[in-house]
C-alpha cells in the first residue's frame, strides 16, 4: 500500500498517522464487482483498479448501488446521489475521474483533476 499524504497531516499541527490495512477484511461485494466490469474497458486499467479499492469501505448493498451509478454514469452522463455523503463524495470524485477519462470533462477542469494513490 502506497505512503500518501493525509490533508490533515498537512493543514494541522503534531498529527502522527497509523496506517492499517483493512483490505482483505473488507471484499468487494461479488454483485458489485460483475457491475464494474463493464467499466473495465472504457476506462484506465488504473482508474478501475481504484474505483474498486474505493469501494471496499461499504457495505456490500451500497457497493452494487455506487458501482451501477457509475456504470450509469459512464454511459449515459447521469450522475446519481445516495443521500449518504460518505458515498456520495466518492461517486463525485469519481465521476469527475470517468469523465476526464472518457473526455466529457469540462476544459476549465481538465488540468485540475488528478488521481493519485
Amino acid at each position: 500500500m502506497s505512503k500518501r499524504k493525509l490533508l490533515v497531516t498537512q493543514i494541522a499541527k503534531g498529527v502522527r498517522v497509523q496506517n492499517q490495512d483493512l483490505r482483505f477484511d473488507f471484499m468487494l461485494n461479488p454483485s458489485a464487482e460483475k457491475e464494474l466490469k463493464s467499466l473495465e474497458k472504457m476506462i484506465s486499467p488504473e482508474l478501475y483498479g481504484i474505483i474498486s479499492k474505493l469501494l471496499l469501505g461499504f457495505h456490500g448493498h451500497m457497493q452494487y448501488e455506487m458501482a451501477v451509478d457509475l456504470v450509469i454514469f459512464a454511459h449515459e452522463r447521469i450522475a446519481h446521489m445516495t443521500s449518504c455523503l460518505g458515498a456520495d463524495y466518492v461517486l463525485d470524485i469519481c465521476y469527475a475521474w470517468i469523465a476526464s477519462e472518457l473526455g466529457f470533462l469540462k476544459r476549465s477542469f481538465i488540468t485540475s483533476i488528478y488521481y493519485n494513490n
